[in-house]
């Protein structure tokens, strides 16, 4: 299981100045074996949208580690220059369009940072008067204590910010400061905290070409219509639209107009690029969570037509415990869902527990008695009651083979 932390980099002064994060195997604490750094930056940037950057850097900027050849993609339209700051890990086949691409992200206002730098690596050395800032590993770098020096020396004149990294002792911070670095990382200041599981950002891979189809029509309805059917997807548009919102949104119909088309086009590109699909047991999960929903509206139709678009939305989130591993008043409160659906899932009557009752009652049964028992209940046949059934089946099962 693959997990992003955080770490620090501290000022002279000992404060926090910005912050790192990274991938690693939640087992070893280590980067993972099965994993490419194209990869390991997708799911970073991935959980910076979700969660915003802002939070996850406390107001500091947060370094993503990137491979150059990445910039070329648009994974950085979603995310603020003022929160987030581009490390170079990789500067291999540089080429016309990834110098493009640095300077289309440098004109935006993103930090450049390279690490492990040496000068002896020749590859490094075209993007240096583009770097803000030079990091330098103490403890594994090119050059004994003098020659870090003189490196130094000509770092400042070129007037770069130095971060020292791998800073392990006591010995290897008062020498970083004494050597005349400006930043200072490593185990010794501060050792990675958990950002996040990434198993809770997963979706459909077709949902992908569903939303493309939508957004080459400019259909926001439709756009709309696309997330309702995949809770994976839903649940990171409603992270990212309230990661940049004061006032929390609460429903994806708003969520979509508040971010606009240019947004939600940028969203499916972070979409595209992170392939997070869901799979397996996870798939059932999410296939029964859409059952639910379209059962969950039916059943409003009958009992309070008003409620259908929130008894949609408390069916398809109804398993968050399953598919996300958070229990769904937990996770409508943070994703700022309508009041309703909070007391809902809080157990507490009102309309939508009364629907969601009924749906946990159903969804598995085609009991005569418990049919006829809800019908009375509702104030309608049986046949009815079995007929919404049936309708939620078959319309969550066409779509799910839609979206196959």
């Amino acid at each position: 299981m693959h997990v992003l932390r955080k770490q620090a980099i501290y000022d002279k002064k000992g404060d926090v100045a910005f912050w790192e994060v990274f991938v690693q195997d939640a087992t070893t604490g280590k980067y993972p074996e099965d994993i490419d750094p194209l990869k390991a930056t997708t799911i970073a940037v991935d959980v910076l949208v979700e969660l915003g950057a802002y939070r996850v850097g406390e107001g500091k900027v947060v370094f993503v580690n990137v491979p150059a050849i990445f910039l070329e993609a648009s994974m950085f339209d979603l995310l603020s220059p003022e929160y987030v700051g581009i490390e170079l890990v990789e500067n291999k086949n540089i080429t016309t369009q990834t110098y493009n691409a640095i300077e289309l992200l440098l004109k935006r206002g993103f930090k450049f940072c390279i690490d492990d730098f040496g000068f002896e690596r020749i590859d490094y050395l075209p993007l240096l008067s583009k770097a803000h800032f030079v990091k330098i590993d103490i403890k594994n770098s090119p050059y004994n204590w003098y020659e870090l020096k003189e490196v130094m020396v000509v770092l400042k004149n070129l007037k770069k910010s130095v971060i020292a990294k791998n800073i392990e002792t006591e010995e290897d911070y008062k020498r970083a400061k004494e050597y005349g670095f400006d930043y200072f990382q490593g185990f010794y200041l501060s050792p990675p905290t958990l950002v996040k599981d990434t198993r809770t950002i997963s979706y459909l891979k077709s949902t992908l070409l569903e939303l493309y189809q939508a957004l080459t029509k400019s259909d926001m309805k439709r756009i709309v219509s696309v997330l309702e059917r995949d809770v994976g997807a839903a649940y990171k548009l409603l992270k990212f639209a309230n990661s940049v919102r004061k006032k929390k949104i609460n429903s994806l119909e708003k969520a979509v107009a508040y971010l606009g088309f240019d947004n939600i086009v940028k969203f499916a590109i972070v979409l595209a690029l992170s392939e997070m699909f869901a799979k397996g047991d996870e798939r059932k999960y999410w296939e029964r969570a859409l059952y639910r929903a379209c059962l969950a509206e039916k059943l409003a139709e009958i009992y309070s037509p008003n409620l259908k678009a929130k008894a949609h939305t408390a069916g398809l989130f109804s398993l968050s415990q399953e598919i996300f591993g958070q229990r769904p008043e937990n996770l409508a409160l943070e994703l700022g869902l309508d009041k309703d659906i909070v007391e809902a899932f809080e157990k507490k009557p009102n309309g939508l527990s009364f629907i969601l009752s009924l749906v946990e009652l159903l969804e598995d049964t085609q009991n005569p008695e418990v049919l006829e028992k809800v019908a009375r209940i509702l104030k309608t046949s049986p046949d009815r009651v079995k007929s919404v059934i049936e309708s939620a089946k078959k319309e969550s099962m066409t779509i799910s083979q839609e979206l196959a």
